[in-house]
């Protein structure tokens, strides 16, 4: 199968080089790159234009206007895409040089299959490797991520996926086109968790694949999107995005149970952790006094709660809001605490 490589680029130029090779190199000769910048301030551009005769090369693209979201960029690196399967290479990462060799064949023993991803390393800023993401998943299941599997991509979605991304890197993963385009594409406005939303939707499509192997270098850095949310610390723009997710998901699977019976399930699972979230938000909103963003939370939550729990969420938020403005207020203000 023929595999289209995108590369969307945004100020790693100290890493674009030994990634660019890790995707020339690989043991597989049947794919394209598509190299993408997102009008970097650094000299990331210049790197890519020198790879742009390459005849893997089939694109090099210098946006004139930042996107705004590395989502925007892999929808339009796909619009562009020849290939039946997509990989999104992200500019900072590594690949192992036998990563599409050992994955694309999957495809092949599966027509079912529509996303395949293996282990990741962890990488540091100098390209010291510094451990596995294998400790990402113990907490859900620390036997079954130790061997490769296969399984149904709603299985999947009811086991992990619904609970959190596991699925850590989009380094590692290649997935077929097809089905990307059928669940409509990456939501560039989740900048932080937009892969776990489009995994989730691509996953209930068909099979899932894991590989053992490490055949990723997942780099982490002072730039990386990981990084970077962290250097932020917003907490409630993380929760307010998973929450758009949660809506998603709902809209999709709200739908996508009409056609298959066997989505009833994970429906039902992502309304349930839907209402944990709307509850945890509003509670967070309060506790913090982000009052401007309570009410938006709240009308969200009348639009998606049960009846039945609806009032419940009323009652639970005046509580909150009488004990944060009368009591903890008060406390934090005798004391200094402010935060």
């Amino acid at each position: 199968m023929f595999v289209s490589v995108i590369v969307p680029s945004y100020n790693h130029a100290p890493y674009l080089e030994a990634r660019i090779e890790s995707i020339l190199n690989q043991n597989f000769e049947d794919f394209e790159v598509i190299l993408l910048d997102d009008l970097s301030p650094d000299h990331s551009a210049e790197i890519l234009k020198q790879y742009s005769h390459h005849p893997k090369v089939s694109h090099c693209i210098i946006n004139e206007k930042n996107s705004g979201s590395t989502f925007a960029q892999w929808n339009k690196g796909i619009q562009l895409a020849k290939g039946d399967l997509i990989w999104i290479a992200e500019s900072d990462d590594v690949a192992d040089l036998n990563f599409l060799a050992k994955l694309v064949p999957q495809f092949d023993k599966n027509p079912q299959l529509v996303l395949a991803y293996s282990q990741s390393n962890r990488m540091n800023a100098e390209g010291q490797v510094t451990g596995t993401w294998k400790d990402f998943t113990d907490a859900v299941d620390p036997i079954l991520f130790e061997n490769d599997f296969s399984m149904s991509g709603l299985e999947y979605f009811a086991r992990f996926l619904n609970n959190q991304n596991t699925i850590p890197n989009a380094s590692g993963v290649i997935f077929k086109k097809q089905s990307y385009l059928d669940v409509g594409g990456a939501n560039a406005s989740l900048k932080f968790i937009g892969d776990w939303e489009i995994w989730s939707k691509i996953v209930t499509q068909g099979d899932i694949f894991f590989s053992h192997e490490c055949l990723n270098y997942f780099r982490y850095h002072n730039t990386s999107v990981i990084a970077q949310a962290r250097q932020k610390k917003d907490h409630f723009e993380v929760r307010r995005q998973v929450i758009l997710f949660r809506e998603n998901m709902s809209d999709f699977l709200n739908t996508y149970r009409k056609k298959n019976i066997n989505a009833e399930l994970i429906y039902v699972l992502n309304q349930k952790k839907l209402n944990q979230d709307l509850r945890k938000n509003a509670s967070l909103a309060i506790r913090r006094h982000y009052y401007d963003k309570i009410i938006p939370t709240s009308l969200t939550a009348f639009k998606t709660l049960s009846w039945y729990i609806l009032p419940f969420y009323i009652i639970l938020l005046i509580i909150q809001f009488i004990i944060a403005t009368f009591f903890v207020a008060p406390y934090k203000i005798l004391t200094g605490n402010f935060k």
